[in-house]
């Protein structure tokens, strides 16, 4: 009956060298010392300790003015788009949303006219698949078919059906049913996607991935379809006939800095405020989100209290004024994290910011709307343009940077529901220009590509950014067309684009979100498969380097030639950096880390990580500071020893120690994970830099968890990834 029950609550579900020698013959950086200096970090900053008192100038007026740490403070954002002042009940923390506007709803258009009591037709339809004796799968996908109906005959009462639904099986409380369904949450959508799926093709996978991630393997106990082969016919035809890179490459292509030292470079990621953080409620919740007017502990309150007048009694974590572990970034954190960047780079503007997106904070569908969304990235651009100086800033749109979270549409969608994100565009576009860091004519490719661009900041550097949702498996709009893995054409943008790159002599930094592999249990096979192939093609010489975040760890994925099927440190063509987050959900220490980037090509040369204890802000109210961002390691420091795998190295390294004028390019982190299946210790070390010194991250001393995180640094794709062995991706829980 509780695989019945499970079935039947379906619909509620459903929500050395710069490169390989063999390849770039010529103009080699690892071959040759780059015109510029090596990478140095003048200035030696150890520690930061911000200051106490937040930063008033920052916001021209406040709801609730930040006079003390009794409370957060309540910036009035103005949104510039509309003239219109975003109103205090938006983020008043003891003054939770109802819900977003019902006109935030999207609907599919009816195929037809509808049959006469279609939903009592389904409803019967459905009781009769989950009272079967079918497969679990095939009671999954037939169920699908079954609310297609509903669907495309009459899409408005799909939202109703999923509440009913929900609390016919007790998949939530009846109060939680009707606000997550609810037409304008994610009732609407749900019914998009019963529509525009194809649920009767003989070809078609995309009821086996809704069973699969949507609704789950463990209740459906359907398989992932196997990932699509791209074979060589399929590759020709991407690449337009030219698979082959040229036969040489010219890599030293910018311009050295005035004072001949490297470029500094902020990499910064998942900021996640909270503007609802409520001081003094509960940190160690039970239920929702933590450190909210509505939160509490089950193990001292059965949740029976007025919104923000829990008792301290019943309290087991006190959320303090600058931030807690298992929630998201109060103000106060925010702003002090962004006030530390240039004191921590010596005093000095760093030249320039990847962000690698989620400004808007994780929460419960119903609390997340449009105004929401604009409200953060306004109030965080407007505070990073002001703090971070003249250096411009390159952003990626987060999984959690849209209403509803995680979502994203593409451009091929029938009935016009394409556009149906494009106000999140629009707005990104508009805040970009007017913070300076893109001309109108940039500001354009933003609106039409996803809140993706192409954009040369300076000579000889491409900066490509792409909506990295649409790998996500959480983006319900992925389960449309599942055997198309460009169906929103980003891919075939980011294609073109290197191709041009190349025609121009270009180095391409790729900067996204979600991440491509790692362990496998966030992107889709397919898109993710298809992103290898192109970075095959183009990296290393047109691709430098690519910067994701998303997992809010400090992580690193190797991108090998021909699949990675040899993992030789010579094989080794690209590394991404998934940078730590600032925000301390779940159990991770906040996090800064800035590179040291060679000027000519636009190598990472090293990376200095900063963080912060979060242990240490219960006590700070009593000091006269605020955070202290400490030093925790350099990664040319902490990694670049290969003494003991040196001996058995196909590639060995003069000495075992890296070079000071290599760049820290694909070989040195392919040789870090051959360095580490010799010194185990090392990983233990990557681990603590994961949390970033948390006490509350997982050691990793078994011979079964070393070898998992290996595998996951060496799997560029969610193919590879989820050959690994699976339980040890995370420290955080």
């Amino acid at each position: 009956m509780k695989v019945v029950a499970s079935l039947a609550a379906l619909l509620s579900l459903v929500q050395l060298a710069t490169s390989s020698p063999a390849r770039i013959p010529c103009n080699n950086a690892a071959a040759s010392p780059a015109p510029s200096a090596p990478g140095s970090f003048d200035h030696q900053i150890s520690a930061y300790t911000a200051k106490s008192a937040f930063p008033t100038s920052m916001f021209a007026s406040y709801y609730n003015s930040p006079a003390s740490m009794t409370a957060e403070p309540r910036p009035v954002i103005t949104d510039v788009a509309h003239n219109s002042v975003f109103p205090d009940t938006l983020a008043n923390p003891t003054i939770l949303p109802l819900g977003p506007s019902p006109s935030e709803a999207v609907y599919p258009l009816p195929t037809g006219a509808a049959s006469p009591n279609i939903a009592s037709t389904v409803r019967e339809e459905l009781t009769g698949i989950f009272a079967s004796s079918a497969a679990n799968c095939t009671k999954c996908t037939d169920a699908l078919k079954t609310a297609q109906k509903l669907a495309q005959q009459s899409p408005k009462e799909v939202p109703g059906m999923l509440v009913e639904m929900c609390k016919k099986y007790s998949y939530k409380s009846a109060s939680t049913c009707e606000k997550t369904y609810a037409p304008q949450v994610l009732g609407s959508v749900y019914a998009q996607i019963f529509s525009y799926a194809d649920f009767s093709s003989p070809d078609s996978t995309d009821a086996q991935y809704i069973c699969n991630i949507v609704v789950g393997s463990s209740t459906s106990n359907c398989s992932l379809p196997k990932p699509r082969n791209f074979d060589d016919d399929y590759l020709n035809k991407w690449f337009r006939g030219a698979r082959t890179p040229p036969a040489s490459y010219n890599i030293n292509v910018g311009e050295p800095t005035q004072n001949g030292k490297d470029l500094r470079v902020l990499h910064m990621s998942d900021i996640h405020v909270d503007p609802r953080f409520f001081v003094g409620g509960e940190a160690a919740c039970t239920n929702g989100r933590c450190c909210r007017a509505d939160a509490y502990n089950s193990t001292l309150s059965n949740g029976n209290f007025t919104q923000g007048m829990l008792p301290k009694s019943n309290i087991s974590e006190v959320s303090d004024y600058w931030g807690n572990y298992k929630c998201d970034t109060p103000w106060s954190l925010a702003l002090s994290s962004l006030e530390a960047v240039t004191p921590l780079n010596g005093g000095e503007d760093v030249d320039m910011t990847i962000h690698t997106g989620d400004m808007v904070v994780h929460d419960l569908a119903q609390y997340i709307s449009q105004d929401l969304v604009k409200y953060t990235h306004q109030s965080l651009y407007d505070s990073i343009r002001s703090m971070l100086g003249k250096g411009p800033v390159f952003n990626a749109i987060g999984n959690h940077d849209s209403a509803p979270s995680d979502f994203a549409s593409q451009g091929a969608l029938p009935d016009g529901r394409s556009d149906q994100l494009s106000w999140d565009w629009d707005n990104l576009a508009r805040l970009w220009e007017a913070e300076g860091w893109f001309n109108h004519k940039e500001a354009e490719q933003v609106r039409s590509h996803y809140a993706g661009y192409s954009v040369t900041p300076r000579k000889g550097l491409r900066i490509i950014a792409i909506n990295t949702d649409f790998w996500y498996k959480n983006n319900v709009f992925n389960m449309i067309h599942t055997q198309d893995p460009d169906y929103s054409g980003s891919l075939r943008f980011l294609t073109d684009e290197l191709f041009r790159a190349e025609e121009r002599g270009e180095r391409v930094w790729i900067v996204g979100h979600v991440l491509t592999g790692w362990d496998g249990s966030n992107p889709l096979d397919n898109p993710t498969n298809l992103f290898y192939q192109i970075v095959d093609r183009f990296a290393p010489h047109v691709i430098a380097h690519i910067f994701f975040g998303h997992t809010h760890e400090d992580q690193f994925n190797v991108f090998y030639s021909n699949n990675g099927t040899s993992r030789a440190a010579e094989k080794a063509n690209a590394v991404s950096f998934m940078a730590p987050s600032v925000t301390p959900g779940n159990n991770v220490n906040p996090a800064l880390r800035i590179m040291d980037v060679n000027a000519t090509t636009y190598e990472v040369m090293d990376y200095h990580q900063f963080y912060t204890a979060v242990p240490t802000f219960p006590s700070l109210p009593s000091t006269d500071h605020g955070p202290v961002f400490e030093y925790l390691y350099s990664a040319r420091t902490a990694y670049g020893n290969f003494t003991a795998s040196n001996a058995n190295s196909s590639h060995p390294v003069l000495g075992g120690i890296w070079p000071d004028n290599a760049p820290l390019n694909a070989t040195f982190w392919a040789k870090l994970t051959e360095e580490m299946a010799v010194r185990k210790e090392l990983v233990q070390q990557f681990t603590v830099f994961q949390g970033r010194n948390s006490p509350r991250s997982p050691k990793c001393i078994t011979d079964e968890c070393v070898k998992a995180k290996i595998c996951y640094m060496q799997s560029g794709s969610a193919i590879l990834g989820k050959q690994c062995l699976q339980g040890y991706g995370s420290v955080q829980s």
